[in-house]
């Protein structure tokens, strides 16, 4: 397993990283999801060098940070942990969350956290989102003093702007980037990736496989009733767009014996200014696929058919 440094930090991260989000969720998001397989997939993902293991709070309302707590515990030495901050549990589900970066609150998120993933330090702490009625001064404050009392080891932010980024960097370091990045939404690449390239900055993409649209397991007469179902890259003529894209991505595939998903892994490692992308796995058997994607290379001349095939607006659109 090839590892990467992380920005400007001392730590080492594999090439791609264990998303969990899928392992804290309800049937309504993710549907069945098994924690013994859960627990499984972890351990494969050790197992075939992946250090990295992402998870956050909100992800089941700490069930994901208590189902990677549990299995990590006595191989805590081999992980590079995320998690996260900053979205408050909600007490009903048709409710979002709350978004709060107050001192008091990351702290207590921090704390909480701690307890659930049964460490005593977190290496990468990210902001889940901007707290827009929390001055950034404040946020950075207090995550500047965990990391100077050795509970967190790299700040991270999740979902900010290239402004957002350098206000935080006024009060702080920010050492990891966590934008959504792949084939069908390469806006970051536009702005965020040049910004962090110049700044040291990591940059840990997630989505790169757009909710396993890019798997290929999807068809045009496939309906949704989890959290795909109001997403606009699964609803409509972009989905259709999409799933055209996603054709002739197989027979680009094809040609190295890979499945879409291991093509769209290998791109996504590989785009200039991505440190490690992070790949959701419910099971040791997706993530053998996702495995595929390392180790080859495409050619010159296929790089350039992705590009025009995916070429037009950065988002998707």
């Amino acid at each position: 397993m090839e590892h990467r440094r992380l920005g400007h930090t001392q730590l080492d991260v594999s090439a791609i990283g264990l998303g969990t989000w899928a392992m804290g969720a309800t049937v309504e998001t993710w549907g069945h999801v098994d924690d013994r397989e859960s627990i499984a997939t972890i351990h494969y993902a050790l197992d075939h060098g992946i250090n990295l293991i992402d998870t956050a709070p909100i992800y089941g309302l700490g069930h994901s940070e208590e189902v990677v707590g549990k299995a990590i515990r006595g191989r805590r030495s081999e992980v590079i942990l995320a998690t996260k901050c900053g979205l408050l549990f909600s007490n009903s589900p048709d409710h979002q969350p709350q978004r709060c970066l107050s001192p008091q609150s990351v702290r207590r998120e921090c704390e909480e956290s701690l307890r659930r993933l049964q460490t005593d330090v977190i290496d990468l702490y990210f902001c889940h989102w901007p707290d827009p009625a929390t001055p950034i001064r404040e946020t950075m404050e207090v995550l500047t003093k965990l990391l100077h009392e050795g509970t967190i080891r790299a700040i991270g932010l999740s979902n900010f702007s290239c402004e957002q980024i350098a206000a935080a960097r006024e009060f702080g370091p920010v050492h990891v980037l966590q934008p959504p990045f792949s084939m069908l939404a390469r806006r970051a690449a536009d702005d965020l990736f040049p910004y962090c390239l110049e700044h040291e900055i990591a940059v840990l993409p997630h989505s790169p496989l757009v909710k396993g649209l890019l798997t290929g397991k999807f068809t045009a007469e496939d309906t949704f009733d989890d959290i795909r179902q109001h997403d606009p890259d699964f609803i409509g003529n972009r989905f259709h767009r999409n799933l055209r894209i996603v054709d002739a991505l197989k027979e680009i595939a094809a040609r190295y014996d890979k499945t879409v998903a291991q093509l769209a892994i290998n791109w996504t490692c590989n785009f200039p200014g991505v440190t490690a992308p992070l790949i959701g796995a419910k099971r040791p058997t997706q993530l053998t696929e996702n495995l595929g994607g390392l180790g080859w290379e495409l050619s010159d001349d296929d790089r350039a058919r992705i590009d025009a095939l995916i070429g037009g607006p950065a988002d998707g659109a």
